[in-house]
């Protein structure tokens, strides 16, 4: 595996350092390779970086050259910080990991191994093969050994967060009731009603409390019926639900793990549409967090495993997304396509039998690609489709309509209309108001940062509101930190 460039240019830095100190007492290479026990050609190399030594070597070189250990300590500071880079290199496939480990019979796997390669090369990213699912055939029914709800509750990645509740033993667990189904389905609209309209800092500590204390228990009932894969169904749901809480509030972390989680659980239950929806929502973490590979793997594999069975709608969301994840890596050819794809499907929608969390419509494929357009550095076609999308938001839908809004400011700013983006941002600015969104609060301050150096009154008005919000926000501690 190549070595990161910081961590050569340290041991280059090193190397430069040893050869001023060993010429600063007049030794020679061949010399100084004597009184330390190495050979002449490793001193060289370590000398121009090209070779990597223990810390006996240094340790060694301190002593010859009486330098006080500053060359040990030196060494000990590069290799701490090589571990920090690699553990950041392995948290940043780890998702992708997790996605692969509950495979049950999968062909070809998502090829992760390029780690190292940058996030804005989507070449490789379009030639890896996507087979999260088995290709020709539906999850078994009951789940097999290995895949009981009792492992699902037990593992350790499967529910974050959990392990705080304490559960006593399992003795005759009770059947689960399809009442039971029913009772955590409406709590799951009600918290997902919560989190539109107020945004996920405002409902993730209530559904973060009730999956642990109301749902875990029932994990614990029977299997091998058909109420039970309800119950791993909803479960999934709820999970990705709160995932997005868990996002939308700055915790992303534990978001990465509910969503980790609910794809678990979607995949015991075989329901290839809903894990299809949850690696849209993780490619969408992905590209809020610079992991432009990933995010297009993510989309692709949601394409992917959905392909024989996903609906007008679902073809729209899952197709706009992936061309989020295109634009943001700036590959315009294969967003546009993404984009053509979710456009096609759109008109074909009018089956409204559809599972309530495809909740997907001309709205939202004009938000998205508003975001595309913006991405791809087109800001005419983003303020106008951001535009649309705003005029078909629900109504208590205030973060969505916060966001698409933020893109109407911003691609005005970007065509030097600053008036235009300034009165987009008031209208930011009064959505937020309403919100408990480490997002939208984010993008309040960038707009900030944006429009601060214009000196118009509409912006000066902005500016005013924008800081009063972020002022009583930053003395509320409603948790929703920004990142």
């Amino acid at each position: 595996m190549r070595e990161p460039e910081a961590i050569g240019e340290a041991r280059s830095a090193m190397g430069v350092e040893l050869a001023a100190y060993r010429r600063a007492v007049g030794y020679t290479q061949a010399q100084f390779a004597r009184l330390t026990g190495y050979s002449r050609s490793t001193i060289a190399n370590v000398e121009t970086g090209r070779q990597h030594v223990a810390r006996d070597f240094w340790e060694r070189a301190d002593r010859v050259l009486r330098t006080g250990g500053v060359l040990a300590t030196g060494y000990d500071e590069t290799e701490t910080a090589v571990r920090r880079q690699l553990r950041a290199a392995a948290r940043g496939v780890s998702t992708s990991r997790q996605a692969l480990s509950w495979q049950l019979r999968s062909g070809a796997a998502l090829d992760v191994s390029a780690a190292g390669t940058a996030d804005g090369d989507v070449a490789p990213a379009r030639s890896a093969p996507m087979s999260f699912w088995p290709a020709d055939e539906e999850t078994p029914w009951p789940p097999p050994p290995g895949t009981a709800l009792t492992a699902l509750s037990t593992s350790p990645d499967a529910l974050p967060a959990w392990d705080r509740l304490v559960l006593g033993p399992r003795v005759s667990p009770r059947p689960v009731s399809l009442g039971d189904i029913a009772r955590l389905a409406s709590m799951r609209q009600h918290l997902k009603a919560i989190d539109n309209a107020h945004g996920g800092g405002a409902a993730l500590p209530m559904a973060d409390g009730y999956l642990r204390c109301e749902v875990l228990p029932l994990l614990n009932g029977s299997l091998g019926d058909p109420t039970s894969r309800k119950l791993i169904t909803v479960v999934a749901q709820f999970q990705h639900d709160v995932g997005w809480m868990a996002y939308d509030g700055g915790r992303q972390p534990l978001a990465t793990q509910y969503f980790r989680s609910a794809l678990r659980f979607a995949h015991a239950a075989g329901n290839r549409l809903l894990g299809g929806r949850i690696l849209a929502a993780m490619s969408h973490q992905a590209i809020y967090l610079g992991h432009l590979r990933q995010a297009i793997d993510f989309a692709q594999a949601a394409r992917n495993i959905t392909r024989q069975v996903a609906t007008p709608r679902a073809v729209a969301m899952l197709a706009a997304m992936e061309a989020c994840a295109y634009a943001a890596a700036g590959d315009a050819r294969q967003s546009w396509h993404a984009l053509g794809d979710a456009a096609e499907a759109l008109p074909l929608v009018v089956d409204r039998s559809e599972p309530e969390w495809l909740d997907f419509d001309e709205g939202g494929y004009l938000g998205h690609a508003a975001r595309a357009y913006r991405d791809l550095g087109h800001m005419r076609e983003a303020e106008e489709y951001a535009a649309k999308s705003v005029g078909l938001c629900l109504r208590d839908h205030s973060r969505t309509r916060a966001q698409r809004t933020t893109i109407q400011a911003t691609a005005h700013l970007n065509m030097g209309e600053v008036d235009a983006a300034a009165a987009a941002a008031e209208r930011v600015v009064r959505e937020a108001w309403n919100l408990h969104s480490g997002h939208v609060f984010g993008e309040v301050a960038q707009l900030v940062s944006a429009i601060a150096p214009f000196g118009t009154p509409v912006a000066q008005d902005f500016l005013d509101q924008a800081h009063d919000l972020l002022a009583a926000r930053a003395s509320g501690g409603d948790g929703t930190a920004t990142d």
